[in-house]
């Protein structure tokens, strides 16, 4: 690991050319200094930690980075699950808000629920369906699609985001007095999309998340 302090522990090496001490005449023929496998006095080996200390530290290095990527891999999952997550649009109940193919993030916490926001959330005629719809009527409110327009509580609303369609509205009639911790919900291309109009508003808990951002066409990319 970095910050690692190995010591190496072989032998102090003496320089083998060094003059050695004598205690008599030299003889002929012999050599008073050690045997060429000795110096010093000891043996001549080589240390057995310090080949294996490059190893050591590359194996340091390989772990520090499994370790690294694996709080990475945790937190990204973690994110995922609990803080936000990337969804891709299918369908045209949204246009001219959002297209077909188009890519977006939703807060799944630290978020509240406003009219005009757009939600994701479980379809309560499938759960295992996720849906993108706009929110246009609150807990408690009286609300009612008729002609095109919504009312909320004998109030109609100012709705610019919904594209603009010559057909027809006046067959699609509807009214809820939206329970507590409901909202209900339009797509905002509203002759194309299948919402609280046909299965009523949606309880709380169905709620994914809040989007609120689109970065994906890039050169379209748009916070909420």
């Amino acid at each position: 690991m970095h910050g690692e302090i190995v010591k190496e522990n072989g032998f102090s090496m003496l320089d083998s050319d060094s003059e050695q001490p004598s205690n008599g005449p030299r003889q002929e023929g012999l050599d008073s200094g050690p045997p060429p496998e000795w110096v010093g006095g000891l043996p001549q080996v080589e240390d057995p930690a310090s080949p294996a200390s490059p190893p050591r530290k590359e194996r340091s290095g390989l772990l520090e980075a499994l370790v690294l990527v694996g709080v990475a891999l945790a937190l990204a999952l973690t994110l995922k699950t609990y803080v936000a997550e990337a969804y891709e649009i299918k369908g045209r109940s949204m246009e001219a808000t959002f297209y077909s193919g188009q890519r977006v993030v939703v807060l799944k916490a630290f978020y509240h629920i406003q009219r005009g926001d757009i939600i994701v959330f479980a379809s309560t005629e499938d759960p295992s369906k996720d849906l993108i719809k706009r929110v246009v009527g609150l807990p408690g409110e009286t609300l009612v699609v008729s002609g095109g327009s919504v009312y909320v509580n004998g109030r109609k609303l100012n709705e610019s985001y919904v594209k603009p369609d010559p057909r027809d509205y006046r067959d699609l009639r509807r009214e809820e007095r939206i329970p507590p911790s409901h909202y209900y919900v339009l797509g905002d291309n509203r002759t194309d999309s299948h919402d609280s109009r046909f299965f009523e508003s949606i309880p709380e808990e169905n709620i994914r998340g809040k989007v609120v951002m689109r970065w994906w066409p890039f050169g379209e990319f748009r916070t909420f």
